[in-house]
């Protein structure tokens, strides 16, 4: 009958929108994951710090302050030490930590033209053991869009960063190693290419 079909119309739609609702929401569930929503957060910080111009000195102490927020900056230090790690002095361990904050904001700071963009936008994520990588995109003024990951701590915390192809922290162990190759293994020949941050 005429009530019928009707009733069987409306049956239908109402269970098409329905099904519309929850597979949207569930997109929106997927896009909203913790990791994600911390990439996105800082990942807009960090293309603000990058648009607000100045000198390379200026916003290397910038970013060394966005660092120290986000970032586990003494994780991502003896990582890199490597097998050193266990001859790190105690008494210089508190300024290891702040010339490797520095030296990470130089990293950036030679980067600098893949973060000025005008937003962030979540490509994917996925969990690595307690890590979770995700794949982000910063879209350009001009359409153009440049690819960063992010690898995001079990605490919430960025535990490395990639650019260009380039991992932070592997750099960073590369050129640990190299110095420490070139010193016998000297802290302070070190900490003198840490605080010469302009070698990125």
């Amino acid at each position: 009958t005429r009530f019928t079909n009707r009733l069987t119309r409306r049956g239908f739609m109402g269970l098409s929108a329905l099904l519309l609702t929850t597979t949207l929401a569930g997109r929106e569930v997927l896009a909203a994951s913790p990791a994600e929503k911390y990439v996105t957060s800082v990942g807009t910080s960090v293309i603000k710090l990058a648009n607000s111009g100045g000198g390379k000195a200026a916003l290397r102490q910038r970013f060394s302050g966005l660092i120290n927020q986000h970032a586990n900056v003494r994780s991502v230090g003896l990582v890199a030490l490597g097998p050193y790690r266990k001859d790190l002095p105690p008494n210089m361990a508190g300024e290891f930590v702040k010339l490797v904050s520095f030296y990470m904001a130089a990293f950036f700071v030679y980067y600098v033209d893949e973060f000025q963009g005008s937003n962030i936008e979540i490509e994917s994520s996925a969990k690595q053991g307690n890590t979770t990588i995700v794949n982000s995109l910063v879209r350009f003024e001009n359409g153009s869009r440049g690819q960063v990951r992010w690898r995001i701590l079990g605490a919430g915390r960025i535990g490395d960063i990639n650019v260009r192809g380039v991992w932070l922290s592997l750099q960073l162990k590369k050129r640990f190693t190299d110095v420490f190759k070139r010193s016998n293994g000297d802290f302070n020949a070190l900490f003198d290419e840490l605080k010469s941050a302009e070698s990125w």
